[in-house]
């Protein structure tokens, strides 16, 4: 059963693979060696649980991230996280292009330009592998994974790292000097904002049998698979990026005991490795580094096409959505790299902290979310434990990547205090904004609750009201011609009210009236058994219509809370 549910989360581990984690795990093992192999640890359980998180709104919904983003938020503030998220996207996107292009120069020896010229092309290309069919998709990027897995762990084979170093370093956590803001980016590089609306889609592609019967069975079943295969996957990511740090770890060391200088960057590790390892190895490099980079490059058009697609709800055909998502990402993706190509480093410091600021703006509704019932059922909503969690988690992360984008502000003046002061303010106050303000579903159930608790007022009022428009309906009915002609049709039975049904017989209008005193009774209880049933029928119909309305405005996809069931039911 598990193999039927393996595949979103190879996908989804590329995002920890691509050059921008690649360069940071060399940009690692240079200031702090193996001493943050333990926080990396940590970094990637954080993932498993926040990914999983994503998975479990998928899975238990039926739609994604963006899709709820845009149906319990405002436009305003909806059009706000697809902005963002597009950012994001963009700068993932220059990242992989570059590491792509990078591979490629040290593979031929062409310029990095056209290098990033091929990869624009060849991304177009690739593009076909969707059109093979999900299972496929998952299966090549799957390999590609693999194939940087065994780059990196034959070079950490060769190159025989300290085990014990290796060993101390995941399992004795310590901070090294200076090497805070480097710490915090570990966390900001694991954590990608546009992986959870991609692994809220992706779970999207398992069929589950959501009868009401064996709904919440099977739904269980698969959270339980994806958890699994979430974890797996994670757990093989943090081994290949483990690899990367001591590799350079010791090739670093090797290089400061001889002596020679060296550049730790994406580019120029392929000359380390070559004076380590000797020649070959910086083609082995750059052979894990072209896998990941178009492998990441292609996962990045997935996260855009499922992002655009749900914040606009676009009824275009595939390779439309592909063509308007890879416009939005790769093309000022293209642009910025070919124009600020060598200031690379400084480029990725500045994507890295623009995810940071991203990711604090996706993980707020995604933990918000899963504490409604409205949205997840109450079989599945957060508990009180649960709740904490998220709320502790919550903080943790916007602090980390608080602390990470001051840190990149130089404090070189009193301007640069104010702005950094400015910065953090409106920071502070548009997160807070964004997880106090109520979801759409919380506005209906505050609603329900007051007329609950004002039950009795709410009851005359709503009874006075159909009394006025019933008796409207009696005095004019040519204004209401269907509904007047409904209940007449039921009012030609009156003489059943005033019979009472005796010995199974009933009196019609047809019928001959009686004569002298008992037929003028008979007569007023036929006439007053007519007002009353008119009267009665009126107020029926009239309180159809009312509820007619008022299902079908709650019904409406505005209004819709809780999927797969009408609001007005």
């Amino acid at each position: 059963k598990l193999l039927r549910f393996v595949g979103p989360g190879i996908l989804v581990s590329q995002a920890l693979l691509d050059p921008g984690n690649i360069e940071s795990d060399i940009s690692q093992a240079d200031t702090s060696g193996y001493k943050l192999l333990w926080l990396l640890l940590l970094a990637h359980i954080l993932c498993i649980f926040v990914q999983s998180l994503a998975a479990r709104l998928g899975v238990v919904t039926g739609r994604h991230l963006a899709q709820h983003i845009r149906q319990q938020y405002p436009r305003p503030l909806a059009t706000v996280f697809w902005l963002l998220t597009e950012l994001a996207i963009i700068g993932a996107d220059i990242q992989e292009v570059i590491g792509t292009a990078t591979a490629l120069h040290i593979l031929t020896g062409i310029p990095i330009w056209a290098g990033v010229v091929i990869t624009a092309v060849d991304s177009f290309l690739f593009l076909y592998v969707q059109r093979l069919g999900v299972r496929v998709t998952e299966l090549v990027f799957g390999l590609m994974v693999t194939t940087l897995a065994v780059c990196f762990w034959v070079e950490m084979v060769l190159i025989k790292p300290d085990a014990r170093e290796v060993i101390k370093g995941m399992v004795i956590p310590r901070i090294p000097q200076g090497s805070a803001v480097q710490a915090v980016g570990i966390v900001g590089c694991v954590l990608m904002p546009h992986n959870l609306f991609l692994h809220s889609a992706l779970v999207g592609s398992r069929k589950l049998d959501r009868r009401e019967e064996t709904r919440e069975g099977a739904i269980r079943e698969a959270m339980r698979y994806f958890r699994i295969e979430t974890a797996v996957s994670l757990v093989y990511a943090y081994l290949i990026n483990m690899a990367v740090v001591v590799v350079f770890c010791k090739a670093f060391e090797l290089m400061r005991a001889e002596g020679i200088a060296y550049v730790a960057s994406l580019a120029e590790g392929a000359n380390v490795l070559s004076h380590v390892l000797g020649n070959g190895s910086k083609y082995v490099y750059a052979v894990g580094l072209l896998a990941i980079g178009q492998s990441t490059t292609m996962t990045g058009t997935l996260s855009g096409q499922y992002v655009t697609e749900g914040f606009w709800n676009m009824p275009v055909k595939p390779w439309q959505r592909v063509l308007i998502t890879r416009s939005i990402s790769l093309v000022p993706a293209l642009i910025v790299a070919l124009t600020a190509a060598a200031h690379i480093d400084l480029l990725s410091e500045i994507i890295n902290v623009l995810q940071a600021i991203v990711l604090s703006f996706t993980i707020i509704p995604l933990l918000k979310l899963q504490d409604h019932a409205e949205v997840m059922g109450p079989e599945f909503a957060f508990g009180r434990v649960a709740r904490m969690s998220a709320a502790f988690l919550t903080l943790a992360i916007v602090t980390l990547n608080a602390y990470m984008v001051a840190s990149v502000i130089p404090l070189d003046s009193p301007s640069m205090y104010v702005a950094l002061c400015a910065v953090v303010i409106v920071y502070v106050l548009v997160l807070s904004y964004t997880a106090a303000f109520p979801l759409r579903c919380v506005w209906s159930r505050r609603m329900q609750f007051c007329c609950d608790n004002a039950r009795p007022h709410v009851s005359f009022a709503l009874a006075y009201a159909l009394h006025r428009v019933a008796t409207d309906m009696v005095a004019y009915p040519d204004k209401y011609p269907k509904v007047h002609g409904s209940w007449l049709r039921d009012a030609r039975n009156i003489d059943t009210v005033a019979a009472g049904g005796r010995g199974g017989q009933t009196k019609t209008r047809s019928q001959k009236p009686k004569s002298g005193a008992s037929g003028r009774a008979s007569t007023e209880v036929t006439t007053e058994a007519a007002k009353m049933a008119a009267e009665a029928a009126a107020a029926k119909a009239a309180a159809e219509v009312a509820a007619a309305s008022i299902s079908g405005l709650l019904s409406s996809p505005k209004h819709d809370c809780k999927p797969g069931r009408s609001a007005g039911a």
